[in-house]
């Protein structure tokens, strides 16, 4: 599911730049852009590196997600998502041999306004497990925490020069399966003379054909 959010992102990216951008021709890349990944690049580049992967405690419910048919007539139980924020540094990489910085800051310019105008995904973006996921679409926030709070370490620990960067958090909606527990198969119960009243009071799940029932003095 994160590769397809990082897919997503680069839909979002790309269909909102403008015609004849910076941003409309520039290379949408995931990689951890440390010094050998900057000596490497070719073209002007959008580094959207994860960073940070943890489940929202602040969305966490039980209550259940409850589906019905078309006619009404039945429904579907189903476990919460767990919510999960995804926290990437979104960066401007230029190989221009002048006015590097001038082209870097106006390419994260043309990235900002493009996340500020899409805080909740569009349905058109979504990709592979996205589509489709439970409502609402994943959702964009601002964050002040993450590399934010530790922005010079992060870059020296990268063997790079302290860079401008976007704090830039996606929270997904990860659904759990449960299988539901089957009942145990019997052939036959034997019920002792302390036991039938209290039996009387408990539900049991029919039993299977050909089941008997065999109850026993003490």
């Amino acid at each position: 599911m994160i590769s397809d959010l990082d897919a997503t992102i680069s839909v979002m990216l790309k269909a909102g730049a403008a015609a004849g951008s910076s941003l409309a021709g520039a290379t949408i890349n995931f990689d951890l852009p440390d010094a050998d990944w900057r000596t490497a690049l070719t073209a002007l580049t959008v580094n959207c590196y994860l960073y940070d992967v943890r489940e929202n405690l602040d969305m966490r419910t039980y209550e259940a997600i409850v589906s019905r048919s078309a006619d009404g007539r039945t429904a579907t139980r189903a476990p919460p998502p767990i919510r999960i924020d995804c926290s990437y540094c979104i960066t401007a990489w230029s190989t221009a041999a002048t006015d590097a910085v001038k082209d870097e800051h106006s390419l994260l310019s043309q990235v900002l306004v493009v996340l500020l105008q899409n805080q909740t995904i569009a349905s058109t973006a979504l990709q592979g497990a996205l589509v489709g996921q439970i409502p609402p679409y994943p959702t964009v926030i601002a964050s002040q925490d993450g590399i934010v709070k530790h922005h010079p370490q992060f870059w020296t620990a990268l063997d790079q020069k302290l860079k401008p960067s976007l704090n830039y958090v996606v929270t997904l909606a990860m659904p759990v399966d449960v299988a539901a527990a089957s009942p145990t198969p019997f052939a036959s119960v034997v019920l002792t003379a302390g036991q039938q009243a209290a039996a009387s009071t408990v539900s049991v799940t029919p039993p299977m054909s050909g089941t008997t029932f065999t109850t026993a003095e003490t």
